[in-house]
């Protein structure tokens, strides 16, 4: 008669103690509304053809588009439509999400020329143009104008679309605040809320502005507004989600690299490579954000991911209204981005890329060994489990068989 060793019974009674976290399937596939492929280096992709890298991301499901006036001052606009009419794309599968309201105004300027109803209205009339359609499915203020009343820009919003030039509204850059503002306004009036809202939103937390007049919903302290925002059926439309790379290339700007003057010596000439080469240093450059890119390169590796997966999943992973504007300029990125369908990370992941730390999972570890201990005698094993089973000759064999 064989004899049931107490560790046996030991291993079946203690549940397994977790030793890794990172990438899990999803239960169904992730919609592609989720991933909006940006346009602003359209003009100038690797390949020099944008039509062939926006018919490939058609192919692979990409529907939604990310466009805007300022892009190229025109360009990407340009180039999409023409692609729509040459391609002959069923403009109902097509969702375009352009931009407006800037002026002239490249950088986000706080004292440019104000916006008034007659100037938005030109500015979506030369983009609906340029794109060679009838209606935007969702037309967002690309800056906002405090200088302006909330109430305003509500009502010329639903002036537009009330003559069918824009289907849907939101905003970029504008603080929760004001967002919250336009909303009451317009459920208190019976007009359409704004339906979006178009943040910087990345795994990387800025430490400055990254752009003049832009909003980042990034930071652990702004997760109440994108609750709040998810409530109340608005998109959370975050972008430069891979801080520029940042959080795409392990040993892109690695802190030995930075010179000290471009963290803290004078402001380029506006405008400069060398201004938006310091601009986007200064803001994701950061320790926290250097452990944040350390950990998500080890799920990254462990999962056979890729770093800019791991940092898009844990955006679309954090709350299910979110999607990322992805700037893939070739087909390969393409591929990266549709595999995101199926993928999401763990909580544990999620906790220690937000903290910028492995505390949080390596502190679980510990609570789970200490509720788990091994007993150290089989007195003490009996006390654990109650007592150690008594084996019944005459049904032993059917007692092991269960077991193996």
């Amino acid at each position: 008669m064989k004899i049931i060793r107490p560790s046996l019974i030991l291993a079946l009674m203690v549940p397994t103690i977790v030793t890794s976290f990172g990438v899990i399937p999803t239960a169904t596939p992730r919609s592609m509304d989720s991933l909006v492929l940006g346009t602003v280096a359209l003009p100038n992709v690797p390949s020099g053809d944008p039509f062939q890298l926006l018919t490939d991301a058609y192919e692979r499901g990409f529907s939604r588009f990310d466009l805007a006036r300022t892009y190229g001052m025109g360009k990407s606009e340009t180039i999409f439509g023409e692609w729509m009419k040459e391609c002959n794309i069923d403009r109902s599968t097509i969702g375009i999400v352009t931009k407006g309201g800037m002026g002239n105004d490249k950088y986000g300027d706080p004292n440019r020329e104000l916006c008034t109803s007659k100037s938005l209205r030109s500015e979506l009339t030369a983009s609906l143009g340029a794109l060679k359609t009838d209606y935007a499915d969702l037309y967002m203020l690309h800056r906002d104008d405090v200088r302006i009343d909330v109430r305003e820009f509500v009502d010329w919003m639903n002036d537009l679309r009330k003559e069918g030039l824009i289907h849907e509204w939101g905003v970029s850059n504008w603080s929760a605040k004001r967002v919250k503002e336009a909303y009451d306004y317009a459920q208190e009036n019976g007009l359409a809320p704004p339906t979006a809202t178009s943040p910087q939103l990345s795994l990387a937390v800025p430490l400055v502005e990254v752009w003049p007049s832009t909003e980042s919903l990034s930071c652990q302290s702004k997760d109440q507004d994108i609750a709040w925002y998810k409530e109340h059926g608005i998109e959370v439309m975050g972008w430069e989600s891979l801080a520029k790379g940042f959080m795409a290339v392990p040993t892109l700007w690695r802190s030995h690299e930075i010179p000290n003057y471009v963290m803290h010596g004078p402001d380029p000439e506006i405008g400069t490579d060398a201004w938006r080469l310091s601009r986007i240093q200064r803001a994701y450059c950061t320790p926290h954000n250097y452990q944040r890119r350390n950990i998500a390169s080890k799920i990254a590796n462990e999962s056979g991911l890729t770093l800019a997966q791991v940092s898009l999943l844990y955006l679309l992973t954090k709350c299910d209204n979110i999607s990322v504007l992805v700037g893939a300029d070739r087909t390969s990125h393409l591929d990266e981005m549709a595999e995101l369908q199926n993928w999401a990370l763990d909580d544990d992941a999620l906790q220690c890329l937000t903290k910028a730390s492995m505390r949080p999972f390596e502190e679980k570890q510990a609570e789970q060994w200490k509720q788990h201990q091994m007993p150290t005698t089989l007195e003490n094993l009996e006390k654990t489990i109650g007592m150690v089973p008594k084996i019944d000759a005459t049904t032993q064999d059917a007692k092991e068989t269960t077991i193996a």
